[in-house]
């Protein structure tokens, strides 16, 4: 059996969208190879594989460990240097031999496949990093600027497959960096293609589903409840879904009866069911927002930005409502009717259409021919 060495920035688990795809990715392509895995370390998270996953190396990060690592390549800009490791480093070059495949996952481990001139190298953009950078209050300002263009050029061009989850995202790679990229889907849960409204009870909620300790989520709900939560209906309710919400922020609606924090569920898709909608006030970031995508798949609407919805197929206009001010939002919320089971219905079925399952196998095959 082909082996395969997958190298993450972060433990594979279940508490954010890019960490699932990790670990329903290790999952899936260990049923036809041996999969040997390194990741890094990120605090308060462990990691979450099936038994055949062969667990190689877990590389602590630490500020001092960042900083060792930046110095060493200061003509390169440090986002991509901070999981730099001499030692992984050669231990790569020493192995890569043994692998039908190197399968990098998040532009944190992208350093490392410049070196391996032989290897086969798959490399996964959750993010064009440059697009993330760029939404930054004061990007234009920032004289890294083209330093980041140039090393994610850099980096990216020694791939011999690049993947991305959208469309938005592969024309991004060949407009800024003349390069060709491939688009997979994510996963979906089996717990989503489960949803049956026969056994759902809608409430007049609405919800927000996220991992709180990502810059994009936790800022956008702290600008929910401060510019919009305040001008509601008091019949309106919102239930806060996902782990690491800030404590500023828990002690800030701790008072407030119409918004509740429910923390990390097990199954997060039967309350997403139950909503009337979900909210994204997403204003940064790049890359397909997993949780709208999620929240369609379920059947449940979408209210959010222009950045919450890039990167998703226009069919699906018909299920969100765009509101990119505070003054949106609050005019969509206030006269939002009661959705129905039938049309949560057919928000369903239009995704069940559309959907196709992830296609990683096929281009693995295709490298080979």
């Amino acid at each position: 059996m082909n082996r395969i060495l997958f190298i993450t920035a972060f433990p594979p688990n279940k508490l954010t969208a890019g960490q699932n795809y990790s670990k329903e990715l290790l999952s899936l392509l260990s049923e036809d190879y041996n999969v040997d895995l390194i990741f890094f370390s990120y605090p308060n998270h462990e990691i979450e594989v099936n038994s055949k996953v062969n667990v190689l190396k877990k590389v602590n990060v630490s500020t001092v460990s960042k900083i060792y690592s930046w110095i060493h390549f200061p003509f390169l800009h440090p986002f991509f240097l901070l999981r730099f490791r001499f030692r992984l480093l050669f231990f790569l070059i020493k192995n890569a031999k043994n692998y039908k495949f190197l399968y990098f996952d998040f532009s944190q481990v992208f350093i490392y496949s410049p070196f391996l001139t032989k290897s086969v190298k798959i490399l996964m953009c959750h993010d064009v990093i440059y697009q993330k950078f760029k939404r930054n209050r004061f990007f234009y300002f920032n004289p890294f600027n083209s330093l980041l263009l140039f090393t994610e050029r850099y980096i990216l061009k020694s791939a011999d497959l690049l993947l991305t989850f959208s469309k938005k995202d592969q024309l991004l790679l060949k407009d800024n960096y003349g390069l060709n990229s491939s688009t997979i889907n994510f996963f979906i849960s089996d717990k989503i293609k489960f949803i049956d409204y026969s056994t759902i009870t809608l409430s007049f909620k609405f919800c927000f589903f996220g991992a709180w300790n990502r810059p994009e989520n936790a800022k956008g709900l702290n600008w929910f409840v401060d510019h919009v939560l305040p001008h509601l209906k008091h019949e309106l309710k919102f239930e806060i879904i996902g782990p690491g919400l800030d404590g500023a922020l828990i002690s800030k609606i701790k008072d407030n009866k119409n918004i509740k924090y429910l923390g990390f569920l097990e199954d997060p898709y039967v309350k997403i069911a139950e909503s009337q909608a979900l909210i994204a006030p997403i204003f940064q970031g790049a890359g397909v927002k997993v949780k709208v995508i999620e929240s369609l798949a379920v059947g449940t609407p979408v209210l959010g930005t222009e950045v919450a919805f890039e990167g998703i197929d226009n069919f699906y206009e018909g299920s969100f409502l765009l509101c990119n001010e505070a003054k949106d939002f609050i005019s969509v919320l206030n006269k939002l009717e009661p959705i129905s089971i039938d049309t949560k219905r057919d928000i369903q079925k239009t995704f069940e259409k559309s959907y196709q399952e992830n296609k990683i196998k096929d281009l693995l095959v295709s490298l080979t021919k």
